[in-house]
């Protein structure tokens, strides 16, 4: 196993962008630039990740952290869908600075539909970043939210069992150079 992680690094610019205080600085990757919000329900909306979707193999786990803080209990909770459900949570800890909060497993989110290397890229849902305000807390801050896959590498080789009349074909790369192998055409072996 294998793992890369990530961070969300556009906010959406419509109406999932309501963090009252610099709402950018939760994507732009600075972990002592924070947006802020006393709104208790307030959410961001982010949109796309650093991840370019290559794929790097079979994705067996998908996790996102936040890097934020408050000064109290009080939770930031985060789901792929506007409604919250499923809802995700986790309590930053009480600051300055921010803390990283625990991995949250999002593997089998239903909104997702089952991760590929393009939906770690730019997800089919917004992921909504929620402060929910449960304790004392007057202030909410946020810097950074990232999203840590866990996969199986694969060998860079793609087989083919028929396609337009082959009967065989494997394709890969070996020192970066695309290879193809072909074993037999319409009958002919080349």
């Amino acid at each position: 196993m294998a793992e890369v992680t990530y961070y969300f690094d556009v906010n959406g610019d419509a109406p999932p962008n309501r963090w009252a205080n610099n709402p950018l600085m939760i994507v732009d990757g600075i972990l002592t630039n924070y947006a802020s919000t006393v709104s208790n329900g307030d959410y961001a909306g982010l949109r796309e990740t650093t991840c370019p979707g290559t794929d790097l193999g079979t994705i067996t786990k998908v996790e996102i952290r936040v890097y934020a803080y408050g000064d109290g209990d009080d939770r930031i909770d985060f789901a792929f869908d506007a409604s919250m459900s499923p809802e995700y949570q986790t309590t930053p800890g009480i600051g300055p600075p921010g803390t990283w909060g625990s991995y949250v497993d999002v593997t089998a989110d239903t909104y997702i539909g089952g991760w590929t290397w393009a939906k770690v890229a730019i997800p089919p849902s917004w992921l909504f970043v929620e402060y929910a305000a449960t304790g004392k807390s007057n202030m909410m801050y946020c810097a950074k939210v990232e999203i840590r896959v866990t996969y199986t590498p694969g060998n860079g080789w793609a087989n083919i069992a028929k396609v337009s009349g082959v009967t065989s074909a494997a394709m890969g790369k070996m020192n970066g150079v695309a290879v193809a192998a072909i074993a037999k055409v319409r009958g002919v072996a080349v």
